[in-house]
């Protein structure tokens, strides 16, 4: 029996130093990452699941760093050994569905996302991804209410993203519920006042209700703000049809050439 435990104690010990490595391996590899040293960090992972080859964490880093790099089979593969290693991981079955709504596989996107949403229901981005994995299927109604409630965690959380309001707000407009999207744009340009998306948002909604003066008065918000995801060549575009439906047509062609600057046309006149 002696014998027994002295062997046990000295597996357990060996276990212990090992998972220790590679847990230090992999926190190299995280600070790697975040420090856009890309290389560094796969070497770092290399060694933490050579030590370690059930190490969640590195598991998931691994992931995220394959699906950069658009290897989804890595990620595939590297995501299902965390799921064996620790199936109550909610955030590995969310790299799961995400890996697979990146690849356009939506009903396994949402299998996997469902799984991580019962693990973690308070996760925003599980919900906003299980919305647009819908939205992507023509469920409107259950992508509306899932950016709804993705909206209400970032809000319980202190955390509110424009680019989860806007979301919403796109597929309301889309609906033709223009109301319910000004809200929603109004709101995310006061969450961020130095993003462009949100005006540009309200731009297209105020065009769109046949609103011209009011579009050109937040197109011209945006053009002037530089943060964001909307390029000048969407807000020129919008300007010039709004400009043209006051009649005036100098703001309009001062919006064409410049549009035409950036996609490097000549003008024809």
């Amino acid at each position: 029996m002696t014998k027994t435990w002295g062997l046990a104690l000295v597996f357990a010990g060996a276990l212990a130093a090992q998972t220790s490595a590679g847990l230090a391996a992999y926190e190299r590899a995280d600070r790697a990452f975040r420090d856009h040293r890309y290389q560094a960090a796969m070497d770092a992972l290399d060694e933490a699941l050579r030590a370690d080859p059930a190490l969640v964490p590195a598991l998931t880093l691994r992931a995220r760093l394959a699906m950069a790099a658009n290897r989804f089979d890595v990620a595939r593969q590297a995501l299902e050994s965390a799921i064996a290693a620790d199936p109550r991981s909610w955030y590995a079955r969310f790299l799961y569905g995400f890996q697979f709504y990146q690849q356009n596989e939506m009903p396994a996107a949402i299998a996997a996302l469902e799984k991580a949403r019962g693990l973690n229901p308070r996760d925003a981005q599980t919900a906003l991804y299980l919305g647009l994995a819908d939205e992507a299927l023509g469920r409107t109604d259950a992508a509306l209410e899932l950016y709804r409630r993705a909206m209400e965690l970032e809000r319980a959380a202190g955390s509110e993203h424009v680019e989860t309001m806007l979301t919403a707000g796109r597929l309301l407009l889309l609906l033709g519920r223009f109301d319910e999207a000004a809200e929603i744009a109004a709101r995310a340009a006061k969450v961020d006042p130095a993003s462009r998306d949100p005006h540009f948002e309200l731009a297209r909604l105020w065009l769109k209700r046949s609103a011209p003066a009011k579009a050109i008065e937040e197109g011209e918000a945006a053009l002037r703000l530089k943060r964001g995801d909307t390029p000048d060549r969407q807000i020129h575009f919008l300007l010039v049809q709004a400009y043209r439906a006051t009649g005036n047509d100098e703001q309009a062609k001062r919006h064409a050439d410049a549009l035409r600057a950036i996609e490097g046309l000549k003008d024809p006149n």
